[in-house]
């Protein structure tokens, strides 16, 4: 028997996946270099690589006792710990880390951090010692939540589309990549608002006025615009935008949705959007759809605000100087199966710019747990960044030893706004879970 679903105004009715997930990153230790210093004392020198690498290794010796210390069972509480023992190689900086990952659960409410150590002191840039990685409240018909973002859009994707806060950043989760969201749902009416670290507001209400008309308006605005380094050393530092949406949708035969957004980016250009999304659940098996046709303006960039925004943000004036209209279409796929496979892949091609793909996957089969990631930039030319530069890239992969024990490696690579530069890193980590 089919079960057949609604989409929702705002998506169709398939798990979202993130699209970029939180993943460790690091690499094998190396090219640590060994210095010497005299001694106060005059008896010859420190050796401060011996030194390191002695506590490196009284570390591995100390997390592995108490891994056979704990029994192979988990706690039954509110309260659960994971320790981790990795090592974090971004760029030049390597460093290794043991993490203490607390999470308290009670009722609606939850709260977790990170308290991290490191094993060394060539830290990769925006390493942060303690990290408040999540704090939420959810009843169901209203939540704040206080973590990161991922894979957002406001409304039909005109003005945000697959924003995260996480790019720009270590590929360890640090404070600047926190962010709070909230919703409130009543019978007819929903609120969602968010607020970024780098000032990014947004605000957005729904209202169904009928069984067959769903009528959304979002408003969005970063109040100072990013601040990126450029390759040659030089400084960037992009507008203040804000932008406005009113969006309609209405239920169509055969589990189909219909919907249009219109949409201003304040003080530039115009843009509207049609389009059609579906969505069906069968048994153990989800899948989810959405197209549309989108007419741009010379002035209005499509899904301003997304995934390359804090990293790689469009250059507005030579965008407008073309003159020129953008029109494309957008296809979006996204499929769950059993929890074991989650696949969301979203395509984009416009009037003079470059055709691009997003896609992320998730598979967990067995003992054995993979990721990866991939975001192109389009509208390339009106970038500061190149193609590569601009790229983000990433995936993890990991083996569960027991039910309280996981290794873990990951890859990232994406531009790093602060220091200038592409950035690879490489994440190797030992999680226990009690």
């Amino acid at each position: 028997m089919i079960k057949v679903i609604k989409p929702s105004p705002n998506s169709s009715q398939v798990r979202e996946l993130d699209l970029f997930p939180p993943l460790p990153e690091g690499e094998g230790m190396n090219s640590i270099s060994k210095s010497t210093t005299p001694s106060p004392f005059g008896r010859g020198q420190i050796d401060r690589g011996n030194i390191f690498r002695q506590t490196w290794v009284r570390a591995i010796i100390c997390f592995f006792i108490l891994l056979f210390i704990y029994p192979s069972y988990a706690f039954q509480s509110n309260v659960s710990n994971g320790i981790s023992l990795g090592y974090i190689k971004a760029g030049s900086a390597e460093v290794g880390v043991v993490t203490w990952r607390p999470d308290l659960s009670l009722g609606t409410w939850s709260l977790g951090f990170d308290a991290n150590l490191p094993l060394g002191d060539k830290k990769p840039e925006g390493f942060d010692s303690i990290v408040f990685r999540s704090a939420e409240y959810n009843d169901g018909q209203k939540g704040l939540r206080y973590g990161v973002l991922d894979n957002v859009t406001w409304g039909r994707g005109l003005l945000m589309k697959n924003y995260s806060t996480r790019i720009a950043g270590p590929i360890t989760q640090n404070n600047q990549q926190t962010a709070i969201k909230g919703f409130f749902n009543a019978e007819r009416v929903g609120v969602q608002f968010m607020s970024t670290w780098s000032h990014i507001y947004a605000v957005r209400l729904t209202e169904k006025v009928n069984p067959m008309l769903t009528i959304g308006q979002s408003y969005i605005t970063d109040t100072d615009g990013p601040s990126i380094k450029q390759p040659d050393g030089s400084t960037i530092n992009y507008p203040s935008v804000s932008g406005a949406a009113v969006d309609a949708s209405v239920p169509l035969p055969l589990n189909f949705e219909g919907y249009a957004e219109a949409a201003q980016l304040i003080n530039h250009g115009t843009a509207t959007t049609i389009g059609i999304n579906w969505g069906l659940e069968a048994f153990i098996f989800s899948a989810g759809f959405d197209a549309g046709y989108r007419f741009i303006d010379q002035k209005f960039v499509p899904g301003y605000f997304n995934a390359d925004y804090e990293t790689n943000p469009i250059n507005l004036s030579s965008y407008e100087a073309t003159g020129q209209s953008k029109d494309g279409y957008v296809a979006e796929l996204k499929l769950l199966a059993a929890n074991v496979l989650m696949i969301n892949a979203l395509y984009e091609s416009y009037k003079g710019s470059n055709t691009t793909l997003t896609a992320n996957a998730e598979t967990e089969i067995d003992k054995i747990y993979a990721s990866a990631y991939f975001k192109q930039p389009n509208f390339q030319d009106f970038r500061s960044l190149t193609l590569e530069e601009g790229a983000i890239l990433g995936g993890s992969i990991g083996y569960k030893i027991n039910p309280n024990m996981m290794l873990i490696a990951s890859y990232k690579k994406a531009y790093d706004p602060v220091l200038g530069k592409v950035i690879e890193s490489q994440f190797y980590e030992a999680k226990m879970m009690f």
